[in-house]
This record gives structure tokens, sequence and C-alpha cells, in this order.
């Protein structure tokens, strides 16, 4: 604005001096020149004053953006105070999204998972018993026409299977993921009874090494048996909880596990080797297992040392025995499968799940191995995606020397029928029939009743609650 004013001034005053010097200008034409020039004066005046007030704003604008600034600073200060405040006073578990259902713990490359499940079972034994609570005892059902044997009726409640677990995953360069894992349930019995916490598994994994206690590589769960309720299940397969440490190498069709496991020597024994026995050796195990598209295919192999020292000269003895397993799942149709496991072997009776729970008998300074076979076979039909069936028969022969304190038992049967209804997520809703039958290898005599027997049988309902986290 100021230079095109300029321009006008000169172009004025220039007109005025041509005028000047040519001496033809009327006093009135001087008179215009001398007003325009006036006007003109004012205008550059007002456009100064203008410029001035502009210049003011613009420096009141950034007055005011200076103190914007500031002001989100401190703001901005302040919000990372909260976030501070606010990291510091959240809980130590954070949500972790490469592990669904695992929570990270802060500062850490560990993830924590708790899991498990509440059962309530109850449990109506018609006839006889199996066992003196809700998990089956099929080698303690009573002789028929015994005392025990009559009695019938006899109910139960538990919640003892309720189970707790807790799985931690460490993220580290050399192994990957190493897994830990503990978990208990409440059939541990101590000074105040049942209900007492019990470790059932505790054991960490890395690569392929894993050392703890967890189930025994003499064992396939995924053919062992069917879903029961009954929390024992069918006799006729192998399965013990105990300290091991085992390697797996992965194969083009499955896997092979190699362990050393605790030995656990288990004798019936009198007189001098009452308590004789002495663990020299740990337990050696090989299982190969393979899923397929048509199933689950494992064998495994158990060789064990049971030995005895009484402490005094000459009293002593020591033998190899051995095991051997195999179990077969067939996908039929549907969701539905077809199980089967069969065990045979000497000295390995405390493998068992369901038997005598001991391996030899100790007498004449001699160890003298139980021989025991049996198998499984189940079925699990699926009526719809929430009611399900399943059926489990099983057999153990046992071939038991004379000589010891323990029942000579022959064999065990069971049978197991259920139906299972899932209303919702992890809720199952349950009703079984279970029986059972023991055979002796000869007759036993009951004071109480007077008679004679070497079999009893027993039937019982049980119904069940679970809700599993």
């Amino acid at each position: 604005m100021l230079s095109k004013n300029a321009k006008t001034i000169s172009v004025v005053t220039l007109g005025l001096g041509a005028a000047l010097y040519s001496g033809s200008a009327r006093a009135d034409d001087i008179s215009e020149l001398k007003s325009l020039v006036n006007e003109l004066k004012k205008q550059v005046v007002e456009q100064r004053a203008q410029i001035n007030e502009l210049n003011n704003q613009v420096n009141e604008q950034k007055k005011q953006v200076t103190t914007q600034s500031d002001t989100l600073q401190k703001v901005e200060a302040q919000q990372q105070d909260i976030a501070k405040k606010q990291a510091a006073e959240a809980p130590v578990l954070a949500g972790d999204p490469t592990k669904p259902g695992f929570f990270k713990i802060p500062g850490t490359r560990t993830s924590l998972k708790f899991g498990g499940y509440v059962k309530l079972d109850a449990v109506d034994d018609l006839s006889g018993n199996i066992g003196s609570s809700v998990a089956t005892d099929f080698g303690s059902i009573p002789l028929d026409h015994s005392r025990k044997g009559n009695r019938d009726g006899q109910v139960t409640f538990s919640a003892q299977e309720t189970r707790l677990n807790l799985t931690a995953l460490t993220a580290t360069e050399a192994l990957g993921d190493v897994k830990t894992y503990v978990e208990g349930d409440f059939y541990g019995s101590g000074n105040g009874g049942a209900n007492v916490f019990r470790l059932r598994q505790a054991y960490v994994q890395g690569g392929r090494f894993l050392a703890g206690q967890t189930w025994t590589t003499f064992s396939d769960l995924d053919t062992a048996q069917p879903e029961t309720l009954d929390f024992n299940g069918p006799v006729g397969y192998a399965a013990t909880r105990q300290p091991l440490l085992r390697y797996t190498q992965p194969l083009p069709l499955g896997k092979l596990d190699l362990a050393i496991e605790s030995p656990q020597g288990d004798f019936n024994a009198t007189g001098t080797f009452n308590d004789s026995k002495i663990d020299k050796a740990p337990d050696l195990v090989a299982r190969y297992t393979a899923d397929t598209s048509w199933g689950h295919v494992g064998v495994a192999a158990l060789g064990r040392y049971l030995a005895t020292d009484s402490g005094l000269s000459g009293q002593s003895d020591g033998k190899f025995v051995y095991g051997v397993l195999a179990g077969l799942g067939i996908k039929t149709f549907g969701k539905d499968q077809l199980l089967f496991q069969t065990v045979d072997g000497n000295g390995v009776g405390r493998y068992l799940e369901h038997g005598q729970f001991i391996s030899a008998i100790v007498t004449n300074d001699e160890i003298r191995p139980i021989d025991v076979w049996g198998g499984t076979v189940g079925y699990t039909h699926f009526w719809t995606d929430t009611l399900r069936s399943s059926a489990a028969y099983g057999y153990s022969h046992f071939s038991t020397p004379a000589g010891g304190t323990v029942q000579p038992l022959k064999s065990l049967t069971s049978f197991h029928a259920n139906l299972i209804w899932s209303p919702w997520d992890s809720t199952d809703v349950g009703l079984e029939y279970i029986y059972g039958h023991i055979e002796l290898d000869r007759p036993q005599y009951d004071t109480a009743t007077k008679t004679w027997a070497s079999s009893g049988s027993a039937n019982r309902i049980q119904a069940s609650v679970k809700y599993g986290f």
C-alpha cells in the first residue's frame, strides 16, 4: 500500500512542477492539486495506522500461540504423570495377545495361565461297595455273603476331584517357550482326614526335555479309557503319576519318548523282609505314539529291577521285570471314537490304575513277581453337539503267588455307561452306571457271617456336575 501511494504522490508532484514551469495553470487548478495532496496525505496516515494495528494484532496472536504452547506442554506433562501413576497402580498381570488365555508379568518374559474345574460327585452303592469314596477301587469290592458284601445303599457326596492348575510360559532364545506346569486336587489325606490338597503334577518342559512329576511314560492316556464320570475309570489300563526325566524325539510318523522314572519298589513281604525293599536303579521306559487321519496308536515298554535287602547276611534278592502296553484309537462316525488298550507284564502292579498296587510277593528270601495282563475297550457316541454317551469294559487277570498276606486276587472286571449333557460352555452334567466284579484264586472265610466265598460284585450309580474355568 505504501509504494502505490508514493507513486501517486510523485506523479502529482511532477504534474504540478510542469504546470508551474509552463506558467499556463490557473489558480483554481493549484488549489485542487493542494486539496488532492492533502487527501492523499490523510490516506497515507490512515494506512500507516492500519498497518500498525495489524502489527499489534500479529504480536498479540504470537503471544497467544506462545501461551497455548506452554499450556499444551504442561497438559502433556500432566498426562504423562497420570499415565505413570496408572501404570504403577495397574494389576501386576496384563493380557498377553500372543498367547490367548495367558497374562503377561510386566518386566519379564513370562506369561501365566490359571485353570481347573469344580466338580461335585454323588454316588449311591446300590449293592456291595466299590471303594470307600466316590473314586472307585475295584480291588476292594467285598466278597459275596460277607458282612460288607451284604451292606448296600451307601450314599456319598464329594467335591474332592476339584482341580487347580497353573501354567507358565517363559520365552527363551535357546529353547523357545519353556513351560512350567503345576496341578493339584483334593484327594490327599492327612491328620485332618480327607479333602487335603495334593500335588498331581509339577514339571518343567523345555525343548525336547521334561523334568518333574507327571503321567508315567508307561501309559497312553489317549487310549486308556473313554470319558467317565468315575475319577479312576475302568480296570485294565496303566496310568500313574511320578517323578521322571523324559526325552522326546520327533519322528516322521510320530514321536519317541525315552524316560528314567522313580522306581518305588512295591512288595508284600513277611518275616525279616517286611521292610526290606531297596530301589537300586530307576525304571526305564520307551514309548512310541502317532496321530493319524483315522486315529491314534501308542506302544510302550517298561523295564524294572526289583531288589530286597534285609541287612542280614544272605537275605537279599533281585529280579528284572518288564511290562508292555499297546493302545489304539479309531475315529468312526462324526466325533465318535472307539478305544482299545492292553497291558501285559510281571512286576508292574503299581503302574495299573486298579489292582493290588503291589508288584511282587517276597517269601523264603525270594522275590516272586505278580504276572498281570488285561485291557479296556470303550466307545464314545455324540447324540448331539451337547449330548454324548460313553461305555467302557475293563478286565485284568492276576497270577498272585502264595505266601503273602494279601488276598489271592485272580481277576477284576468293570463296566461303565453314562450320559453327559453340556448345556453351556465348560459345563457338564452327567449320570453314570458302574458295575464291578472281583474273583479270587481260592475261597476266603468270613468269620462274621461264617460263610466262604471267592467272588463279589457291586453296582453303583454316580451323578456329577462339573464347571471348568
